[in-house]
This record gives C-alpha cells, sequence and structure tokens, in this order.
C-alpha cells in the first residue's frame, strides 16, 4: 500500500476506500430461464446462461422438509368434512351407548404438534427475478433470494 497524505480525515477517508472496497463480490439480478433440477440463470448484463454447475442457492429457494413443533392457543379451528366410512370413530360408553363419528369440528381449541414435518414446496420456477452474488471473479454465483419489485 502506497503512502497516504493530506489531512487526518482525508487519510482515514482514503484508508477506508482503499480497505473498504471489495471487488470479489458482486450483486446483481438475474432472471431463471430454466427451472431445477436443470437450473439456469442469465444475469442482466450477461449474454450467457449460467447452468447448475456455476451456481449455489439458498435452501429457502428449494424443495425441502423441516421439522418443526407447532402450538397454537385458543385461535385454532380444526375441521374435517371429509372422513370416510372406512375411518369412522366409534365410541361406546359402558352403558353400551354406541355413538359413531363420520365428521368433527373444534372452534377455539388449542394445539401442539410435536415433530411435525413441514414440507416447502415453493422453489425457483421459470421466470423468477433473482438475487445473485457473484464470488471467484464471476465464476461462481450465489443465488440468494427472488427479487420482488412493486
Amino acid at each position: 500500500m502506497e503512502r497516504i497524505e493530506g489531512s487526518g480525515a482525508s487519510q482515514l477517508v482514503q484508508l477506508i476506500r482503499a480497505i473498504g472496497y471489495n471487488s470479489d463480490i458482486t450483486l446483481e439480478l438475474a432472471t431463471v430461464t430454466a427451472p431445477p433440477p436443470e437450473l439456469k440463470i442469465k444475469v442482466d448484463h450477461m449474454n450467457v446462461e449460467l447452468e447448475k454447475d456455476d451456481l449455489i442457492v439458498a435452501q429457502s429457494l428449494t424443495k425441502y422438509t423441516r421439522k418443526a413443533n407447532v402450538k397454537s392457543e385458543g385461535k385454532t379451528e380444526v375441521s374435517s368434512t371429509s372422513i370416510t366410512q372406512a375411518s369412522v370413530l366409534v365410541v361406546s360408553s359402558g352403558s353400551g351407548e354406541i355413538t359413531k363419528f363420520t365428521s368433527f369440528g373444534m372452534s377455539s381449541a388449542n394445539l401442539t404438534v410435536q415433530e411435525a414435518e413441514l414440507e416447502f414446496t415453493d422453489e425457483l420456477k421459470k421466470d423468477d427475478r433473482v438475487i445473485v452474488a457473484g464470488i471467484h471473479q464471476g465464476q461462481t454465483y450465489l443465488i440468494l433470494d427472488r427479487a420482488v419489485m412493486y
């Protein structure tokens, strides 16, 4: 690094410019031209499409499964009107009465589900606009998120 001259403030500004500038990472906008699994994108200023081997995709933009615990108190509505005859619930009491349920509904119920499995299916689609970061002098691109414009 060459010698920085000028006043103290000027030296500080020059130092920040010299150290703070990072040309190794560029942020760009791109368009998905082919959806996964054969993902391709076209970065706005480039004439070529980038293929899946050149891309790293944030998990939130893929189809994936996560485990979660779900809890709701007092505001949960659970209902079912499509229980089939094969899955009819039969409850018998000690007095010999038999009650059959073919559907049920509950309002304002408490609900707790332990170890639920959530499947996220909103993966990238053709023509989605995405925000990408170019790394390794533009040899690899990270797809960070969808770009939404209002």
